[in-house]
């Protein structure tokens, strides 16, 4: 299995925390690069979000999401793609039984690239809208969360990731490969972890 930062997911959507038991680990691992700006990444989540649920839900693999942010450049200077992911972040953190839903929201909701994406205080009542805490929400711009975000975005362009989304599929005796989208998700993922 690979060991990149990012949000381990468990049944429901909720973010794990922790490292996972190598003997209680599914077969198969998913790892998914997004940007929350990223209209492919968009057509991902709906097309494939459900069958990942589904494997994650049955315990046939752990998904892992690695929000990262690659398009800032795309957002008139407001730094979207970094804000979302730190927004995402903080969810796993202070409220991760919300973070699929969070998640789920921010794709649901994106904002056009070329435009300035949503504000903090949008960002901050999308939250409230799916039940996250004033609290919580308040700590969507922490240093800490920004600073994961950054650091997390260049480990992943240091191991040569080239664009969102990518996906990494890895089976617990088999090696990582990028899944390119010529079967479905989980016809290749089932394939593997029935090695």
């Amino acid at each position: 299995m690979i060991t990149i930062p990012g949000i381990v997911v468990g049944p429901g959507g909720k973010a794990l925390g922790g490292i996972q038991d190598e003997s209680t680990r599914p077969p198969a691992q998913i790892d998914v690069f997004i940007d929350y700006m990223c209209p492919y990444c968009r057509r991902f989540e709906r097309d494939n979000g459900d069958a990942i649920r589904e494997m994650v839900d049955r315990d046939i693999a752990t998904l892992v999401m690695h929000p990262i942010s690659i398009l800032d450049r795309l957002s008139l200077g407001t730094m979207y793609s970094t804000r979302a992911a730190a927004a995402a972040y903080a969810v796993a953190a202070n409220d991760p039984g919300e973070f699929g839903d969070f998640s789920t929201a921010l794709f649901t909701h994106q904002p056009k690239e070329g435009g300035s994406g949503l504000s903090e205080a949008e960002l901050e009542n999308l939250g409230h809208n799916i039940g996250i805490e004033p609290a919580v929400t308040r700590t969507f711009a922490d240093k800490q969360f920004l600073s994961t975000v950054a650091l997390n975005t260049q480990t992943a362009l240091d191991l040569g990731l080239r664009g969102t989304p990518t996906v990494l599929l890895t089976g617990r005796h088999e090696p990582t490969r990028q899944w390119d989208g010529s079967q479905p998700i989980a016809e290749a993922l089932g394939s593997l972890a029935a090695r």
